[in-house]
């Protein structure tokens, strides 16, 4: 249990008969204990549950302990125990959770189609593109799959610019003639 410089404890052998009376302390401080909680986006029934056991431990020292601010002690029980509270329940999600790829190697019907399809139209791309000169092709596949720069592909076959410029757009024409035959 942490404390802070206001709210101390100081255990004693002997029971402490200060002019504090729980019952009416625990009656005074339980509402604002209620909405501290209530704050820290706790549901109701968790935040009476953190309250009372607030209260609980609370009520289980004080005959044996000097506290000096009793107010900022209990508040401090209970942001320990909503501390505690949070980790329990983000460790019952974690075990209650499935992880993300347990469920995608089931493939249903539709994902079952749509890779076949998939698949077919790449094997149909494919021999569009197989029907060019190689250097086309390649010169094609540098430009748009490897995002090299014309200059660079110029340099890599020892060629112009506008070589370069030619081969791609011969690419593109072939692309589009067969794109608007489907």
């Amino acid at each position: 249990m942490s404390t802070t410089p206001q709210a101390t404890a100081n255990r004693v052998d002997e029971p402490v008969d200060d002019d504090l009376d729980i019952a009416v302390f625990v009656r005074s401080e339980a509402p604002g204990l209620m909405r501290f909680l209530r704050r820290q986006s706790v549901t109701v029934d968790d935040a009476q549950d953190l309250t009372q056991e607030a209260i609980l431990r609370f009520w289980r020292i004080a005959p044996t302990t000097r506290v000096s601010a009793p107010s900022a002690y209990l508040r401090q029980i209970a942001a320990n125990l909503l501390r505690n509270h949070v980790e329990r329940a983000s460790t019952r999600l974690m075990m209650a959770s499935v992880p993300l790829i347990d469920g995608l190697d089931v493939e249903d019907q539709a994902d079952q189609h749509r890779a076949l399809a998939g698949r077919e139209e790449l094997a149909h791309w494919e021999a569009i593109l197989r029907e060019l000169k190689p250097q086309t092709l390649e010169i094609f596949l540098l430009s748009r799959v490897d995002r090299m720069t014309y200059k660079e592909i110029a340099d890599h076959f020892g060629m112009t610019v506008w070589n370069v410029q030619r081969h791609v757009r011969k690419a593109i024409a072939h692309v589009d003639r067969n794109r608007r035959g489907e």
